[in-house]
């Protein structure tokens, strides 16, 4: 039976918007939970009739019932977020825009939506609304960052369809990040200062998702494992709930042996590692400690042992980068058995200091948002040429994504497996369609004449 809205119901309508055509290397037929528009949803009172709709699984035909528009986009998916919200404009619905681009283009997003929220809606959530009933919505709210995570009320994931939730449900703990990492956006939304929800606080929406059947966990937090006693108590909730999990991580973290069993013990399935590069040339702050191949062989052995996995990201396009570090890559990442290997291209995102630099030194080739998706050439590389680079990232990403690649550096996963089979199986259509997109047959018989690929 089809859920009727009341009528006396404003209806909000909440959009995460994804170009038309547009192939990216993370599409599954489960994608990852929004944590941002659910966050916001559990903040609208509920005498607001609230939707939301994740154009990943279906697209906005513009024609949906609303009187309120909430739209949130990142750099990439701007230019779609901002034809949407035109289709509403032209039937009177007003649309409101807020994320990370519209945080740190505020005057752009201006043009093309009836208000821009600047950082975290839920501080400004309450007068937005109250001006939208009376008809004088702001171009610009600024949010401030609540300091009280505990006021924050948990997502509403019950809103999401069945495929965001089915294997994966997210979790936030904390907010923001006191490193200031020159390609990184989060601070710019969520401030410097850390800022920490209760133990009591997480421990209530464990019992909201246990509701929901979710039995694995991603903490979206940039900085979880940073406190260590924390992370254990939480750690200690996750496992009297039944709950296993996955967070992000620096690669020091495997110096700490008894940590690492705790966690391994505490049902983590697998650390997100932010790798980023093999050349011990490239200044990587994240990693100092553990640079260059010997130091990142041993520390991902380290973890291993625990029989947590390790989702890797690695970066191509630093300054210091050569022709050959894609198949240097590749074999790190195959003789290494990292379980989900994810490749990115070096992006200078708006709102960054890359950014800035890059636009400095006339390095940027273009403003097309939709290009700054990490998979695509955005500015002119020093170590190879651009088609090089992209050719290069393209070659890696069908190499790791093929069944041989897949199967042979699964083999050495010794716990948890099954996951892995099932992640890498799962985007390896997307992978190798993304591959194929950019493929160019000229530079790829360039790179086996040169011996740049194990072909």
């Amino acid at each position: 039976m089809r859920c009727q809205t009341p009528r006396n119901k404003k209806q909000i309508l909440l959009i995460y918007p994804q170009p038309p055509g547009k192939v990216a290397a993370n599409d599954a037929l489960f994608p990852f939970p929004i944590q941002n528009l659910t966050q916001i949803a559990a903040s609208i009172p509920r005498d607001y009739a609230v939707r939301i709709i994740d154009e990943r699984l279906r697209a906005v035909r513009g024609d949906e019932n609303a009187d309120l528009v909430f739209i949130t986009a990142l750099s990439f998916s701007a230019q779609r977020a901002y034809r949407v919200m035109a289709r509403f404009q032209k039937r009177k619905i007003p649309t409101v825009i807020g994320g990370v681009h519209a945080t740190v283009l505020p005057e752009e997003a201006a043009r093309f939506a009836d208000s821009v929220v600047v950082g975290e809606a839920e501080g400004v959530l309450a007068a937005l609304l109250d001006d939208f009933s009376t008809g004088r919505l702001k171009p610009i709210y600024r949010g401030k960052s609540p300091d009280d995570l505990d006021a924050v009320p948990a997502p509403r994931l019950d809103l999401l369809n069945w495929r965001h939730r089915l294997f994966l449900s997210s979790i936030q703990t904390s907010r923001g990040c006191p490193h200031d990492c020159n390609f990184c956006s989060v601070p710019a939304v969520s401030g410097h200062r850390l800022r920490l929800k209760s133990i009591a606080a997480i421990e209530k929406e464990l019992w909201h998702l246990r509701r929901l059947r979710a039995r694995q966990l991603f903490v979206v937090d940039d900085n979880f494992l940073v406190n260590k006693e924390r992370a254990l108590a939480i750690i200690r909730l996750f496992h009297r709930h039944g709950f296993s999990w996955m967070a992000f991580a620096n690669l020091s973290i495997h110096e700490d042996d008894e940590f690492l069993s705790a966690l391994g013990d505490g049902g983590c399935r697998s650390l997100f590692l932010g790798l980023e590069s093999i050349n011990s040339d490239v200044p990587m702050r994240k990693n100092s400690s553990c640079s260059g191949v010997e130091n990142m062989r041993r520390a991902v052995s380290r973890i291993h042992r625990h029989g947590i996995g390790i989702q890797g990201s690695f970066i191509f396009g630093f300054d210091e980068d050569r022709v050959e570090v894609f198949q240097e890559t590749a074999a790190f990442i195959q003789e290494n058995g990292i379980e989900l290997p994810h490749i990115c291209i070096l992006t200078p995102f708006p709102g960054t200091a890359l950014f800035q630099q890059f636009e400095e030194e006339g390095r940027l080739l273009h403003r097309d948002w939709q290009q700054y998706d990490m998979n695509h050439i955005v500015y002119a590389p020093r170590g190879m040429a651009a088609e090089e680079l992209q050719q290069g990232f393209a070659w890696t990403v069908k190499y790791l994504a093929s069944p041989t690649s897949i199967l042979a550096r699964l083999q050495k996963s010794r716990r948890r497996g099954l996951y892995f089979y099932i992640a890498n199986f799962a985007l390896h259509r997307s992978q190798t369609k993304l591959a194929r997109s950019m493929w160019s047959r000229r530079v790829q018989a360039s790179f086996r004449e040169r011996h740049l690929c194990p072909c």
